[in-house]
């Protein structure tokens, strides 16, 4: 059964719903309402919805008369600035964590970053031009990451410490890309909608876990989100938008007073069943549009969501290198294409377990630490990649007794550090069997089991761990952790290694 409830002004534009089959049982309830319309001197090419967590939302748009506009979601105009038409994607966020918006551009081959008074903070080159962009908090470190789409058919995604989390070249040209909330979980995914109408969703690794077809030949792309229901708009070179759920049914079309040159969406506040859309046509028109929709996924859209969430956490577990060979492999391929052999999969440790352990490791050496700074050096704790949230993993924790502090503002502050009793800590005896025994192991290799230099030590395997991933987080030493393996980086001197080891142990000791 289909329902349609629409509430449009004169000029609102009319929601058509196909005559294709949808799911079967399905209901679609949708209410749309035009809050205003702009007449615009030039042709807005790019819009972007700035979300806050207090306030209302902030529509951005640049056209070719070199204006930068802020609207409101009513579509009043706040501001307007010169600004250059090269610019040719915009995207707002706080890039530093300090509740700062910056405003992040692609000019030519070049990635800018600005502060809200011009003050250039990032440039990045890039070998091919920059055709999308986006920035949010993808872990929860209150610092934005950010993604572009490159002319070459390249999506890089950086964090907020301009390390690249991936880079990864598409199959084909780039309509536009989305950094959003796709499977319930840890992190923020990476959507990818090309021109010729395929629809990508993607880690924030660049792992694939969905791929579908949204028509033929894509001009503009954009996400709805109600909550946990997702649906996608697209747009193509005609008057109309297609509305398509998470399974690739097309739902729904928009009929529009021309072809749209630009989409952006947003959501006012906790409002789970609503959603803005602004969208830009060439008859130089930004119409602003309420709709409100279930935020409840069908049960067939629940299926879905559960698989891209299984399949996720199935592609993080797998190895990033062949066991068998070392060569570097996508978890995507089961099989390692060098050599052929089945991908591991580390199951040892789960990753929320690791996340957490890491957290209380690195944290004991910090009495107060922005979730900015956190994030960074926890980074270099995990086994690469790592999927987690680290508001939610730090607020967990707290409400879980596992770590004593909270989290004031962007900053944690911890009360208690991890405390041994005088049984756990290592003897002396057994810190000074550490360069024999470790010098032995890794003679040939350059790795070793923890559980083996506990026995052959007599160092708690919990506080070889947790040492270990302090001196990885201070960037004392260069390695990681595999399961229960640690792996020594070949750029790290063994001798040097097994000093800072010993040396850090002698000091929890003492």
């Amino acid at each position: 059964m289909l329902i349609l409830m629409a509430a449009v002004s004169a000029t609102a534009l009319r929601l058509i719903w196909p005559s294709g089959k949808l799911h079967e049982g399905v209901r679609v309830t949708m209410r749309l309402r035009e809050v205003s319309r702009v007449r615009l001197l030039s042709d807005a090419y790019s819009l972007y919805v700035r979300q806050r967590r207090q306030g209302s939302a902030q529509v951005f748009s640049l056209d070719y008369a070199d204006k930068l506009k802020v609207y409101d979601p009513s579509g009043s105009l706040k501001s307007s600035t010169n600004w250059s038409s090269q610019v040719r994607c915009i995207a707002v966020g706080d890039v530093e964590g300090e509740g700062e918006d910056a405003l992040i551009g692609g000019i030519g081959n070049r990635l800018v970053v600005v502060d809200r008074a011009g003050k250039q903070m990032w440039k990045v080159e890039l070998e091919s031009k920059v055709v999308g962009c986006d920035a949010r908090d993808v872990d929860g470190d209150d610092a934005a990451e950010i993604v572009v789409a490159l002319e070459n058919r390249r999506v890089i995604l950086w964090n907020d410490d301009k390390t690249a989390l991936f880079s990864r070249i598409m199959d084909n040209p780039i309509a536009d890309i989305w950094l959003e909330e796709m499977t319930g979980g840890s992190e923020l995914e990476v959507v990818v909608a090309d021109r010729q109408g395929n629809l990508i969703i993607m880690t924030a690794a660049g792992y694939e876990l969905k791929r579908m077809k949204l028509g033929n030949d894509l001009s503009v792309f954009a996400v709805l989100s109600f909550g946990s229901r997702k649906l996608f708009v697209t747009g193509e070179y005609s008057n109309v938008l297609r509305v398509w759920d998470i399974d690739g049914y097309e739902i729904g079309s928009i009929e529009l007073t021309g072809k749209p040159r630009a989409l952006a969406t947003g959501s006012p506040g906790d409002v789970s069943d609503t959603a803005y859309l602004v969208v830009s046509t060439d008859d130089k028109k930004l119409s602003f549009w309420q709709i409100q929709d279930t935020d409840k996924p069908t049960r067939e859209e629940r299926v879905t969501l559960q698989q891209l969430e299984s399949t996720r956490t199935t592609l993080y577990k797998r190895a990033i290198k062949c066991g068998n060979c070392g060569a570097p492999a996508l978890p995507e391929s089961k099989k390692c294409e060098s050599c052929g052999a089945v991908l591991e999969i580390l199951a040892d440790y789960k990753i929320e377990e690791f996340v957490k352990e890491s957290i209380d490791s690195v944290t004991s050496k910090h009495e107060r630490i922005k979730l900015r700074d956190l994030d960074r050096i926890l980074r270099r704790t995990l086994p690469k990649p790592v999927p987690y949230n680290l508001r939610k993993s730090l607020q967990t924790m707290i409400e879980t007794g596992d770590i004593d502090g909270y989290i004031e503002g962007n900053t944690f502050v911890r009360i208690k550090k991890i405390a041994f009793s005088k049984k756990d800590l290592p003897t002396n005896e057994a810190i000074d069997n550490i360069p024999d025994v470790l010098t032995s192991l890794l003679k040939g290799e350059q790795r070793f089991e923890i559980d083996v230099l506990e026995s052959s030590t007599g160092v708690p395997r919990r506080i070889l761990r947790q040492t270990l991933m302090i001196l990885l987080g201070e960037g004392l030493v260069e390695g990681y952790f595999s399961g229960d393996e640690f792996v020594v980086s070949r750029k790290q001197n063994t001798d040097e290694f097994i000093r800072r080891l010993q040396s850090e142990l002698m000091e929890l000791n003492h």
